[in-house]
């Protein structure tokens, strides 16, 4: 055998072997969908939401975050949410279809934006409530890791469309063991942040009437 003939033997021999490990390593670099699998399915059953959280806003132009207490209400059948902060609210964020409406009650202002413009980024993603099925949430939401710490399971990803829109990252912390969402994490394109941690969730909880529909009598249309 010549050595050139050799030399492609070896090569094709070694390519051999080195396919399998290949194909392994990016098998074990994917996200665990499974996980995915198994914390969505602790959403089956649930028509409504209620959660009880404290968020923490990083802002560039701040130097100390912005710390708030809030509750965020979804209704998955008719794809509604209310999300306000302060005790009594002080800012009141309310999806109605491709919109969302925002109140300032201090000042007496709303405005009323398409979901997922500046100002409200990744607001947008919530107003579907959370998925229930994989392929609900892979319509919805890129994959990017799945990655352990400490006692949860962070599934980073990235939200398609509009949910989209001024966001980095949307990343959903997950108890490790019960599969319970205990957070979400939002990183936005201009280098801020907003990390929701939650104190207490309630399931299939009535919804008040006017819950998704607050009154703007004496307030003022504005831009924020």
């Amino acid at each position: 055998m010549t050595s050139s003939r050799r030399r492609l033997l070896f090569a094709i021999l070694l390519g051999c072997a080195c396919c399998p490990w290949l194909h392994l390593s990016a098998q074990s670099n994917s996200p665990d969908m499974g996980f995915v699998q198994r914390w969505l399915a602790t959403n089956s059953g649930v028509d409504s939401l209620k959660i009880d959280f404290t968020q923490t806003r990083r802002m560039r132009s701040v130097k100390l975050p912005v710390r708030q207490d809030g509750t965020l209400w979804l209704d998955y059948g008719a794809h509604r949410f209310r999300w306000q902060t302060g005790d009594p609210a002080q800012t009141i964020v309310v999806s109605q279809g491709k919109n969302i409406l925002i109140l300032r009650t201090p000042m007496k202002r709303y405005e009323i934006r398409p979901a997922g413009s500046g100002g409200a980024p990744g607001m947008a993603a919530l107003a579907n409530g959370f998925p229930r099925t994989l392929a609900e949430f892979q319509q919805r939401y890129r994959v990017l890791e799945v990655s352990p710490q400490a006692n949860t399971k962070r599934i980073v990803t990235r939200p398609l469309g509009a949910g989209g829109r001024g966001v980095e990252t949307f990343t959903f912390v997950v108890d490790g063991s019960h599969h319970r969402l205990l957070g979400i994490e939002i990183d936005l394109e201009d280098g801020s942040s907003v990390n929701t941690v939650f104190s207490r969730v309630q399931t299939n909880v009535g919804l008040a009437r006017d819950l998704f529909k607050p009154s703007l009598e004496g307030y003022t249309e504005t831009k924020f």
